[in-house]
């Protein structure tokens, strides 16, 4: 019954937190939407900020397992990175609440929620200078190319997801897998590896 209260409160803030933004949900909003008590929230959480930390930590846990999974199911660079990123962007656009959560409201949601995002960039910047090494063009300063294909891909999908387009995420499959290898193996094996990700229909 505890599980089930706590998963439904983290539901519920996502959802309040996407449709008014963070700074006005209310803890009100957020146990109307749970259907709980005030008394059971405060339970769980010490405070809105507390409930926000804990719901993020949970998606970003579910998108980061997923995520794994389908990277470390290919030995070859190009395909684990395709399968990373295919995934990452279905599961972004299966739930365009938690999306807007951790990818738009996190920023307006404090320092700790700040600093957490911070360490999740920058876990996956260091797993891509990672498994890029040894690459045929692996670029001079591989950290700054890893930071800055993170923080490019993160833009796009923020501005995506700020303008309620999450459901069209799976769409920036090519373009994004394209950006994300051209440092590593140049244009036109990019832009090779693009054209195989695109829709059958699409020459």
């Amino acid at each position: 019954m505890a599980g089930n209260q706590r998963d439904r409160i983290l539901a519920a803030l996502a959802g309040a937190v996407s449709e008014h933004g963070y700074a006005n949900t209310s803890v009100d909003s957020i146990i109307k939407l749970a259907g709980v008590s005030r008394r059971t929230f405060y339970e769980h959480h010490s405070s809105k900020e507390d409930a926000f930390l804990a719901a993020f930590d949970s998606a970003v846990g579910r998108i980061t397992a997923a995520v794994v999974r389908a990277y470390s199911g290919h030995d070859d660079f190009v395909e684990a990175t395709r399968a990373a990123l295919e995934v990452c962007l279905r599961v972004l656009a299966e739930d365009p609440a938690v999306t807007r959560m951790v990818i738009v409201e996190v920023l307006s949601a404090g320092p700790e929620a700040l600093q957490r995002r911070r360490e999740v960039l920058s876990a996956l910047t260091d797993r891509i200078v990672h498994a890029s090494q040894g690459l045929p063009e692996t670029p001079i300063g591989p950290q700054l190319t890893a930071e800055t294909i993170v923080g490019a891909v993160l833009q796009v999908i923020y501005n995506r997801v700020s303008r309620g387009e999450a459901d069209r995420l799976p769409d920036l499959l090519p373009d994004l897998l394209y950006n994300v290898l051209v440092p590593f193996l140049g244009h036109q094996r990019a832009a090779d590896e693009r054209a195989k990700s695109l829709p059958k229909s699409v020459s």
